[in-house]
């Protein structure tokens, strides 16, 4: 993937990286025609960097985190509707095992497309949700 082939309003910009990954500040969301459910969020400067993520509320409808103003703030304010919150998924070999982290979800202003990896205020989520699990509360 060639940098200069992408659009610059595609482009997302983790001035502060994601935890593990600071070293990495330009990524880009691509779209998986095989699986809807599940994006990539793809490095630019790393092309073995791309982490799987998921549109929370398919899995959560009453997903709620509580996040801080402060990381409005760090990218720029706004209102709410001009924010995206994603979540990362970990795919397991056996793919029961797979779980959607829910204490750390990924917002982005999708104005001025800066993002940035938050800890929500709230105790009630963890870091990893199994997603059979979260799918069998929602048919409940």
């Amino acid at each position: 993937m060639n940098i200069e082939e992408i659009k610059q309003e595609k482009i997302i910009t983790f001035e502060e990286g994601i935890p593990g990954f600071e070293y990495l500040t330009k990524f880009i969301i691509l779209e998986n025609p095989q699986t809807s459910a599940f994006l990539h969020l793809q490095s630019l400067e790393d092309e073995n960097i791309c982490f799987i993520i998921t549109d929370p509320y398919r899995f959560k409808q009453d997903y709620a985190p509580v996040i801080s103003e402060v990381y409005f703030d760090k990218l720029g304010g706004g209102k709410d509707d001009e924010f995206a919150i994603y979540t990362v998924v970990c795919l397991q070999e056996v793919l029961e095992e797979g779980t959607i982290n829910l204490a750390g979800p990924l917002l982005i202003h999708t104005k001025n497309m800066k993002g940035i990896q938050v800890i929500t205020e709230d105790r009630m989520y963890r870091t990893k949700h199994r997603i059979v699990d979260l799918l069998k509360e929602r048919r409940k």
